[in-house]
């Protein structure tokens, strides 16, 4: 009951401090830790940290409740394009997408958006727009005057589009050198990340979803920015912010059906942490060349990472499948059923991925690693069918035994005169 207390003051008072603005002084990687002991939350499920329960949503589980996900779906099924007034127009309106927080966040999502823009599964009416900045931490952007939000509106209008048009966000933000113990640390960004959400509804009012992501590792960080364990218990922030929405508490609702609306729909986005080298269950692992010299700031491949991880999980979320792919896209993966099965584990993976499918007996298959270009990179095997379960294993290599670079591409199962295809975000990379 304390807990709970705790964080429905979070959300309903507004208080300060918080994340990543690029340094201003140079701090060298510590490289040599490789790993801080922490679990991570999709992987800690029941277990607890400090008292506190894993997994991203209540009960120990990564999974959202029925009546959360229920919610959410509906919200997302009624997202059509606006024009820059705000008004429904199937013709010539834009669904747009942005990205709310800190450096981080802007490099992250900046490398996302040429990714998103260019993908041929794509909803052409979908917009990208990056509204992230650096330097901006969560005391510089809690209050409705602060000067960010007149950015958000001069990147959207620079765009073409306008604070109306947007219906979709991407929340990282984070604390700029939090000092306090776990889990009060959490708690104020718990706090800062109700009031963005609270603004964001008044600043975008046909903002309809905002999905969260906390930090990456900071474990070789060596600066006072955002170093461990508070990159890690950001999680934690998130995991309540969301909980505390899904409770009920009135300065989050989003149900007009229910009393004023006071936020978008909260739901997580990709959770990215791990510990450092040693792997998730899902393989997902941060080395120090994906981050700058500051150990805090990704590199060039720590970026690569999340935006194919943002890619990815725009493809497979239930809640962002009906505005971002490309309705023919989803027409057919809606037939996919009815044609061979085929699942694919890990999925973002790093070392090797596991496809399994089923085959129908006596007729002839075949199973191929395909790009985003259509081109064939890898042959994986092929046979006659026997009616029985087949796997097969990527290790990410091309056909002349190459890594490829890490990115988007599709698993391609051929049975007959059937296709079934799964995307992979494939995390490796040379």
């Amino acid at each position: 009951m304390a807990r709970r207390n705790v964080i429905a003051a979070a959300v309903l008072v507004l208080l300060s401090a918080m994340v990543v603005p690029c340094p201003r002084a140079a701090h060298a990687s510590d490289c040599a830790r490789t790993s801080v002991g922490f679990v991570p939350l999709t992987d800690l499920g029941a277990g607890t940290y400090h008292g506190f329960a894993g997994g991203l949503y209540p009960g120990g589980t990564n999974v959202r409740p029925a009546a959360h996900d229920s919610a959410g779906l509906a919200i997302a099924r009624a997202i059509v394009p606006l024009d820059t007034l705000g008004n429904p127009d199937p013709t010539n309106g834009r669904i747009v997408l942005i990205s709310i927080g800190m450096s981080n966040a802007t490099q992250e999502f900046s490398t996302f958006v040429p990714l998103a823009m260019s993908d041929p599964a794509r909803n052409a009416r979908l917009n990208v727009i990056d509204c992230a900045q650096g330097g901006q931490a969560t005391q510089d952007v809690r209050t409705p005057s602060a000067p960010y939000w007149n950015t958000v509106a001069a990147r959207l209008r620079a765009h073409g589009s306008s604070p109306l048009q947007a219906q979709v966000a991407w929340i990282k933000e984070a604390r700029r050198t939090p000092t306090e113990p776990f889990p009060a640390s959490a708690e104020s960004l718990t706090n800062d990340l109700g009031a963005i959400v609270r603004i964001l509804h008044d600043k975008l009012p046909n903002l309809r979803i905002a999905y969260l992501t906390s930090r990456i590792y900071a474990g070789y960080a060596t600066s006072t920015l955002n170093p461990e364990p508070y990159a890690y218990e950001s999680g934690f922030a998130v995991r309540w912010l969301i909980a505390a929405q899904i409770a009920g508490v009135d300065s989050l609702a989003f149900d007009p059906a229910s009393g004023p609306v006071e936020s978008p729909w909260l739901s997580w986005g990709p959770y990215l942490w791990a510990d450092g080298l040693v792997p998730r269950s899902d393989g997902m692992v941060w080395n120090c060349a994906d981050f700058q010299s500051d150990g805090t700031h990704p590199s060039t491949s720590g970026r690569t990472t999340v935006a194919d991880s943002l890619l990815a999980f725009f493809h497979r979320e239930s809640t962002s499948v009906p505005w971002f792919l490309n309705p023919a896209t989803v027409a057919v993966d809606a037939r996919a059923p009815t044609g061979p099965r085929m699942a694919v584990t890990p999925n973002p993976g790093r070392s090797a991925l596991d496809i399994a499918f089923t085959t129908e007996r006596s007729v002839p298959w075949r199973l191929e690693i395909i790009d985003l270009g259509g081109r064939r990179i890898r042959a994986l095997g092929r046979g006659a069918g026997e009616g029985a379960a087949v796997a097969r294993r990527w290790d990410g290599r091309d056909d002349s035994g190459r890594t490829v670079l890490a990115g988007i591409y599709w698993a391609r199962l051929t049975s007959g005169e059937r296709t079934r295809s799964v995307r992979i975000a494939w995390l490796g990379g040379p």
